[in-house]
């Protein structure tokens, strides 16, 4: 697929990411700060991949997550999210769909989610309007603060194909989450 080449090369530009040394914390970011465009938070480097729901590195793992209703077997209970991994659809730019294939632990961003699983390391969740949540924003995208990924594992999906799910955990002490109904 020429779409995954394109994005598998614009995971190896070190120049998109803002946070050489790991810590993954953006000053003056504060939980509830809502975006208008996906072009508005990769400007911001709040979530550097205009397309792709997960932008990280191989090295330091995933630096942020964009809910955005993209697959069928995301769950968002709020402080606890069900995340998919990428892959698996016919195209995932233009008109995602339901899976019609497996997904896999090999393609680079679900390997940086699962990088993320194994060091620990917290992550930016951004929730967009266009996720089916009570805790999608009216509007645009917004920040919903820090998550640890906590599981990682291969699951049937709703289409009948093998899909990557993390278990994303939001880190306590932060700003509650909005709801929208």
């Amino acid at each position: 697929m020429a779409a995954e080449r394109w994005r598998a090369k614009l995971l190896q530009n070190a120049n998109l990411f803002p946070d050489p040394l790991g810590n993954n914390v953006i000053e003056g970011l504060v939980v509830g700060t809502v975006f208008k465009t996906r072009d508005e938070l990769q400007k911001k480097k709040i979530h550097v991949q205009r397309f792709a729901g997960i932008s990280g590195t191989k090295e330091l793992g995933a630096q942020s997550v964009v809910l955005s209703g993209q697959y069928e077997d995301d769950g968002d209970k709020g402080d606890v999210i069900i995340y998919t991994g990428t892959g698996g659809q016919k195209n995932s730019y233009k008109n995602p769909g339901p899976q019609i294939e497996d997904q896999s632990f090999d393609h680079p961003m679900n390997q940086h989610l699962y990088k993320s699983f194994q060091n620990r390391r917290p992550i930016r969740v951004i929730r967009g309007s266009a996720a089916n949540s009570k805790y999608a924003p009216v509007e645009g995208y917004r920040y919903d603060g820090m998550y640890t990924v906590t599981e990682a594992y291969m699951d049937k999906g709703q289409s009948g194909h093998a899909v990557c799910k993390f278990k994303l955990e939001r880190k306590p002490g932060q700003t509650p989450i909005p709801i929208r109904w």
